[in-house]
Order: structure tokens, then sequence, then C-alpha cells
């Protein structure tokens, strides 16, 4: 019975931010049944993952970005470019030989700045994958709308941070609130003239006091009109960044009791120029695993040196791991199959 309600939790994002929103309060996470059935859960889940590769890898293939939003570091980045397209072929012909098929064509930067996009979604997709990203959605003319749905893209999550056009441009500076949600109709509008059912459409909100009076206004507004909306939490970047601006800060909750996190046995990130990086929070490379232009996605996944922070992870010890030690993450173990 159990079982059959988290399948069908899993599949639902509403489902899967309420649970875990619950789950990741003291009163369950820090309950001394919960802990040794969940403690259960993991190792049983582990000993499964541990003997696969990634279920999905998130490749960056650019980290240009035409915004500057305040409660992201990108400001900070010293090094940028964009993959070459012999680089990202040699990646998906790897996830293809081990059959890994979700594909996330971005991790720091915003894609549509890679002119080779298009030509990248197309190549994955030939290989059988499920092919999605995220976007800021600024530069989706006309043209752009049609190229990305004749494309075969399975899915786009928007980042839409505002209700108002103060709100929304007070935390996304350089971007112009009137053109993107232009942009972002004129995608709607697109995939219906040309009755095409993918991508998907999903608009995400991150929370913030600048916009969470909005919260109810935006969600009205667009329910009707996209696939799915999720309003998720300003992350930290693994306590990496305070707000630009403010003296807020983000640290992981001390008094919940932290567990493994089931992100390190199942996806991979790539950043733009091969390096393999431990999380989708390591935009500074702080832990690099390896890079794909030397070794292979089996190499590096089986490799020591993320078999050592597993180990870390697994004996609870976080702070071996200086990303790992001031994040704010929770990971749900429950969303992952056994």
């Amino acid at each position: 019975m159990i079982s059959k309600i988290l399948s069908k939790i899993r599949g639902n994002r509403i489902g899967y931010n309420v649970g875990r929103k619950i789950l990741s309060t003291p009163l369950f996470v820090n309950n001394k049944l919960y802990n040794s059935l969940y403690d259960k859960k993991i190792k049983k889940s582990i000993e499964k993952l541990n003997k696969e590769y990634p279920w999905g890898v998130d490749i960056g293939t650019t980290n240009l970005c035409n915004a500057a939003c305040i409660m992201c570091p990108h400001s900070k980045l010293k090094k940028m470019g964009t993959m070459d397209m012999n680089l990202y072929k040699k990646i998906i012909d790897n996830c293809s030989k081990l059959n890994i098929r979700i594909i996330t064509l971005s991790f720091f930067g915003e894609p549509f700045l890679d002119k080779q996009l298009i030509e990248k979604i197309k190549y994955a997709k030939e290989k059988g994958m499920f092919v999605a990203f995220y976007s800021n959605a600024s530069l989706i003319t006309k043209e752009l709308a049609k190229d990305i749905i004749d494309s075969g893209l399975d899915g786009i999550t928007i980042s839409f941070d505002g209700y108002s056009k103060e709100t929304y441009e007070k935390i996304r500076k350089k971007l112009k609130f009137d053109i993107v949600k232009k942009n972002i109709l004129n995608l709607i509008e697109t995939k219906r003239k040309m009755k095409k059912a993918n991508p998907k459409i999903n608009l995400v909100l991150v929370e913030l006091e600048e916009n969470k009076k909005e919260i109810k206004q935006f969600y009205r507004e667009w329910k009707n009109k996209v696939d799915s909306i999720n309003i998720i939490n300003m992350r930290n970047w693994a306590n990496d960044i305070q707000k630009e601006g403010t003296k807020e800060s983000f640290h992981f909750n001390k008094k919940i009791i932290r567990k493994p996190c089931a992100l390190i046995w199942q996806k991979m990130v790539v950043d733009w120029n091969g390096d393999v990086i431990l999380c989708c929070d390591d935009w500074n490379h702080s832990t690099i695993l390896g890079n794909l232009k030397e070794h292979t996605i089996e190499e590096i996944w089986k490799g020591d040196k993320l078999r050592k922070i597993r180990e870390a992870h697994i004996k609870e010890e976080f702070w071996k791991i200086p990303l790992c030690s001031g994040c704010n993450k929770k990971s749900i173990w429950w969303m992952v199959n056994p």
C-alpha cells in the first residue's frame, strides 16, 4: 500500500513538494522510529545504486549568462565558455552506451547563449534520450520558439520570479519583464498552433522576501497556461553566498539530522569544459571528480574520488567535504525506488 502511494507521489510535482516539506521537519526527521525505517530505506537504495550508473546527466553546454540575479553567484565566475560539439557528442555517445536516458542541457548559464543548442538537442534526441533544460526565456524569439518545438525537446523549465514588473526586475537584473513574459506566452501559443504536446513548459519561482506576497497572484495567472508551476526555496549554493545586497543567508538547519545525499548516487554534472563536478551546487568547481575529455563516465562514476565522498556521506561525516558541510538541501530518499 505504501509503495503504491509513493509511486503516485513520485510522479506528481505537487505531491513531491508537499512530501519534501513534511518529511524535512524535525517532527519526522528526528523521530527515532522514522530514522530507523529511513536508514533501512537508504541502505537498501545505496546497495542497488552502487551497481548502477547515473540515472541522468546534467550537461552545462555554456556558463554564459545574460542576467544578474540577486540570489546567484554567477558574477564571481572566472572562466566562461561553451562546450564544443565534439566533446558534447562524445558525452552523449557515452551516455547512450550506458543506457543513461535523461539529459538536462543546463547547469550554470543560459542555454540559449549556446549557438549550437538546437543541434545539440537534436543529437541527443536521435539517441533516444529525454532532453530538458532551464532557461530565463529572455532570448526565445518567435523563430526560435518554432525551432525549439521542432527539435523534439521534452521539457523546458523557465525561471520567472515575479508576478509584477517591479518585483521581477528587482530580482532578475538585466532582464526585462515585458519581453520575457511575451516570449513565454508566444512559446505557449506556438506550441498550441503546431499541435505539439512537447516541450512541457514548467515555470519555477524562487521564493524570496521580494516576491512572496505575489505568489498567489502568480499562481492564479499562470496555472491554466503552463504545464506545471514549481515554487522553490532559495538555494544557498553550499553556503557559499548571501543574497546580494542583504544579510539574508540560508544555512543548513542544524536541528535536523542529516542523511547521505541521494544526488551523488543518482546524477552526474558536467560543465562546459568537460569537468565533472560533485553536484549542481558546485558552481566554482570546488570538487572536481575528473574530466570527460580525458576519462569516461564509467571511470569517474566508479572512481576513488567519488567513492570516498560517498563513504563520508554514509558515515555522516559531511564536514570532510567542504561543499557538503554547509549545504541546505534535503535529500529525499523516499523518492528513490529501492
